[in-house]
């Protein structure tokens, strides 16, 4: 995170979304991901938990223009908009920091 503070840490993960999308990313191995998958999943997770009222596309134009972008500027993610595709990139203090949440809804596995 390119020396940013834990409050910076922080910041990033207090989003149940952005949290739910890093679980993801973390547990699929060292790939890339096509948003339009991570979308699906995400969306199938919050419509199961009924945790958000938002359709699909409001999901995409979310992940698209806040979360990952936000992610990618503190180096969490390599997010390439052109391709469509999203890598997480290991980070101790993300790691750290969410590994000792308690456990939340998590995405299905495909």
């Amino acid at each position: 995170m390119n020396g940013d503070s834990l409050d910076t840490c922080l910041t990033l993960v207090a989003d149940r979304r952005r949290r739910r999308l890093l679980e993801h990313l973390r547990h699929n191995g060292d790939g890339e991901v096509q948003i339009d998958d991570l979308v699906d999943r995400l969306y199938q997770t919050e419509r199961a938990a009924d945790d958000r009222q938002t359709s699909r596309d409001q999901l995409v134009i979310q992940l698209s223009h806040n979360h990952l972008p936000k992610l990618a500027d503190h180096g969490v993610v390599e997010y390439d908009r052109e391709r469509g595709t999203v890598e997480y990139r290991p980070n101790e203090q993300i790691e750290a920091v969410l590994a000792g949440l308690p456990e939340e809804a998590s995405l299905p596995n495909p």
